[in-house]
């Protein structure tokens, strides 16, 4: 298995997942991260998978090339006289096949490649933060794993179920709107998808261990994502486990008893984010 950290991150970079306490449990049970393909998150943002506009044009216009290539050649037999036999040829149907179809098959491709991209999405920050407490809590049951950019890395490492390089990186958020976008403005060290997400989603601050999934050109148009759950070492990952400051008794027990269960070493600590308010009058002596 082989892992790159890019540019935009430092190992040593924070990273938190917060959850609901039945995802928790899959990972410490399984010993597993599961990763989505794009295409899971269309419901919450459509434009998931998708680079903005100059991007895609500049794609597209790339694409083109290839076509011009298959057009050169049918425009030589016809002006040669193409015969019937010839023109009857399957070779030739799926020509023209091809250019008829490029608009659509450009969007197939797009669609399969992007939207199947597999991601295990983390939140990056030094600090809590209490929307995403709010956000990704099941009931205000939630819980958080602490880890960094390179204890992901290491736990990665230990996985042997899949044969592509994992990247990590953080997400650049842009403005799909600005006219002002170029190509370049779309490229994170070296990759366009996932790494782009449009600018209303800045507060997820979020990092990405990716890999690209198995659709290609011979197989796009019947293409369907699917997840993968990959195996990892846990004890690598997790190097704290935090709380919801919104959670009543018994659930702080009953997260401190899963760890215990599964044998886990790191702290596990109530979240403090509602406390200490007090301590701001500790000046008056």
């Amino acid at each position: 298995m082989e892992v790159e950290i890019l540019k935009s991150l430092n190992r040593e970079d924070v990273l938190w997942r917060y959850m609901s306490l039945d995802k928790f449990v899959n990972i410490v049970s399984d010993e597993s991260l599961f990763f989505s393909p794009l295409s899971y998150y269309a419901d919450t943002d459509p434009f998931e998978g998708y680079p903005p506009l100059v991007a895609l044009r500049a794609m597209y216009d790339i694409s083109g090339k290839a076509y011009e290539g298959t057009r050169a050649m049918l425009a030589l037999l016809e002006a040669n006289g193409m015969p019937p036999h010839v023109s009857q040829n399957d070779g030739v149907k799926k020509m023209r096949l091809s250019i008829d179809n490029r608009d659509s098959n450009f969007k197939k491709l797009i669609d399969a490649v992007f939207k199947g991209t597999l991601v295990s999405c983390w939140y990056r920050s030094d600090h809590q933060s209490e929307a995403m407490w709010k956000l990704y809590s099941d009931q205000n049951k939630g819980v958080a794993i602490k880890t960094t950019v390179g204890d992901l890395e290491s736990a990665l490492l230990s996985c042997a179920q899949v044969d592509k390089k994992i990247f990590i990186g953080a997400v650049k958020y842009l403005d799909y709107d600005d006219e002002n976008l170029s190509p370049l403005d779309c490229n994170v060290d070296g990759h366009i998808v996932p790494m782009l997400k449009r600018i209303s989603f800045a507060h997820e601050n979020e990092v990405r261990a990716f890999f690209v999934g198995e659709a290609s050109h011979s197989n796009f148009e019947n293409f369907v994502p699917s997840h993968r759950t990959l195996s990892i070492d846990v004890s690598s990952l997790i190097k704290a486990v935090y709380i919801s400051p919104y959670a009543k008794a018994p659930f702080p027990q009953s997260v401190r008893a899963i760890c215990n269960a599964f044998n886990l070493t790191c702290p596990v600590e109530e979240s403090d984010l509602l406390s200490g308010a007090e301590k701001l009058f500790n000046f008056k002596g």
